[in-house]
């Protein structure tokens, strides 16, 4: 069985390699660059400071070996994040989602999970080539003055952060591919590659907040009423299931809807995303079994969802701003 590297083991081999000097490798205080060494397979990872409260990562490389990446825990105040994936992909799951997705070629992923661990997972033999923007709520809010065309979760976490986990995924246009091949090409240096880049990112982040914006419009999603009985039907499977939940294409297949039917769909009858609906059930069941006073909280947390007693508080918290063992006292 091939081994699969661990966060810890990848660092070491970086380190080692950076020691002996076999690999491009320079930090200063705008960008990280490196090279990836040839034990690990081959390309390269680049991260660039804009303003302040904007970051760019660039990602081009193929893994010899499996990588599992484990986040221990994303920041309280986490930037809201967008990725776009031109080739490769990884698993992902993560405590506050708590169902397994596949990040993958040709869509894009706006989303803030503040508080919540996460593991990756990248497979060997495939080039990886992922653009990453991280901007801070407050720098979003002032881009954002008028929130009320983006959904609620989004506006929560630009006006109070740390407060909303959501995550949203769209398919990549030919615009926004046609942006990111430009990030990718830019020949530029210096002061002028900065100005560049950061337009660039900034006309990448306008036309998602319209793709997002338009998803209460009129013509954004053409829904029947079969379609729309198939939406509760899979709500119904992620509440009977909330313990071992499906992923995203695992739940369509099953309802007989594409991905992007059963995304719109969710958000025109529930007003959240599949993750949020799926959250929104777990939370006011605990409400419900802490109100009882039967179990303790681990085993409340177990009932509804969470392997991890301190994922399941942090998540309840952030649902009713109150921990679980204040609200179980208080009843």
């Amino acid at each position: 069985m091939a081994k699969i590297l661990t966060n810890i083991e990848v660092n070491e081999i970086l380190q080692e390699c950076r020691i002996n000097g076999e690999v491009a490798d320079y930090a200063t205080k705008a960008e990280q660059f490196f090279e990836l060494p040839s034990q690990l397979g081959c390309g390269y990872w680049q991260k660039i400071k804009l303003r302040s409260g904007i970051h760019l990562s660039i990602t081009d490389f193929e893994k010899r070996q499996a990588h599992i990446a484990k986040i221990q825990q994303h920041p309280y105040q986490m930037p809201l994040t967008l990725v776009y994936y031109l080739s490769g992909g990884c698993s992902v799951e993560n405590d506050g989602i708590n169902l397994p997705f596949e990040e993958v070629a040709g869509e894009s992923y706006l989303y803030c999970l503040p508080n919540t661990a996460e593991t990756e997972r990248y497979e060997p033999g495939q080039r990886l080539r992922r653009i990453r923007i991280q901007i801070t709520p407050e720098l979003m809010s002032t881009f954002c003055e008028q929130l009320h065309g983006l959904p609620a979760d989004i506006r929560q976490a630009i006006e109070q952060p740390g407060k909303s986990i959501f995550h949203y995924a769209s398919r990549i246009t030919p615009q926004q591919q046609h942006i990111l091949q430009q990030i990718y090409r830019c020949s530029l240096q210096g002061i002028t590659r900065q100005i560049y880049l950061e337009g660039k990112v900034l006309e990448l982040v306008a036309l998602h907040l319209d793709q997002l914006a338009g998803l209460s419009g009129p013509t954004s999603c053409q829904l029947s009423a079969s379609d729309m009985a198939q939406i509760y039907q899979a709500r119904e499977i992620l509440i009977h299931n909330m313990g071992h939940p499906p992923s995203l294409s695992e739940l369509a297949r099953h309802v007989h809807l594409n991905e992007r039917k059963l995304k719109q769909g969710f958000r025109k009858a529930f007003g959240t995303t599949v993750f949020g609906c799926l959250y929104n059930h777990r939370m006011e069941q605990a409400r419900e079994l802490l109100a009882m006073g039967h179990l303790s909280i681990q085993e409340i947390a177990w009932n509804v969802g969470y392997a991890s007693r301190s994922s399941f508080v942090a998540a309840f918290k952030k649902k009713f701003q109150i921990p679980p063992s204040h609200f179980q006292q208080s009843n």
